[in-house]
């Protein structure tokens, strides 16, 4: 089971998913700053304990935290339930992964992904990491606010999602078209490669191979800042950034 110590990340479940919360700990004289979690466990209904140091340290040997939160497995979202509510809208955001293996990667993926708006993220079945503890501690509470669905074969979720209405598009850095001349409104699909890149069959699956103008001295770009710039760009189209959101 995936424990949490991150404050935002025991917050952001138990405010959004608290029926996923098994159980929760708290170390005797941290109360008080702990204080936040506490009411908002009193408000949900939530039991929790306190236990002394001593305790709290042989449970939890290099913790650095004064909290910790057992969390229910990730449940994934199943992939004709996605496509079934694609069909029901007519703006959505969707981004794929053709392999990802890296946990740090798609952590800081899927707190982007939440920050702006990511309807759902598709990785495959027997290429990706998977959500592991790191990925949920790295997401900083993120996985609670997006969709993750699992694929046997993504060249044929890309099809499904076609004909769905999804425009998908690849992101390569030798793609000939910039993804900012690309129409990113309506339903779209971003697909990136793992960290070694993009197979030949999902590429050809795509609408448009599109990359990210960058400096042409050295234009490689970490998969999870690619997708970051990338998805920033479909909200910035579809008219989702507002001035008022900013701070």
């Amino acid at each position: 089971m995936p424990y949490l110590v991150d404050k935002n990340s025991i917050l952001n479940v138990i405010r959004n998913n608290p029926e996923y919360v098994r159980r929760i700990w708290i170390e005797k004289g941290f109360e008080g700053v702990s204080q936040d979690i506490i009411k908002e466990l009193k408000r949900q209904g939530i039991p929790f304990k306190i236990i002394l140091k001593d305790a709290f340290i042989r449970k939890f040997k290099d913790v650095r935290s004064h909290v910790v939160l057992e969390r229910e497995e990730i449940i994934y979202t199943d992939q004709d339930v996605l496509l079934k509510e694609v069909r029901q809208k007519k703006i959505c955001t969707l981004c794929a992964f053709d392999g990802i293996f890296d946990p740090q990667n798609l952590g800081n993926i899927i707190r982007s992904a939440a920050c702006l708006g990511v309807d759902a993220i598709i990785i495959p079945k027997d290429r990706s990491c998977g959500i592991t503890e790191t990925v949920v501690k790295i997401s900083k509470g993120g996985i609670e606010h997006v969709k993750i669905v699992k694929v046997v074969n993504l060249a044929r979720y890309i099809d499904e999602m076609k004909d769905a209405g999804v425009f998908c598009y690849c992101l390569d850095e030798k793609g000939e078209t910039p993804l900012f001349d690309i129409d990113l409104k309506g339903r779209t699909c971003l697909v990136f490669g793992s960290e070694e890149g993009l197979r030949r069959l999902t590429r050809d699956k795509c609408d448009a191979i599109a990359r990210i103008p960058t400096n042409s001295i050295f234009s490689s770009l970490n998969v999870a800042t690619c997708f970051a710039v990338s998805i920033y760009e479909v909200i910035r189209q579809k008219g989702l950034l507002k001035a008022s959101d900013a701070y």
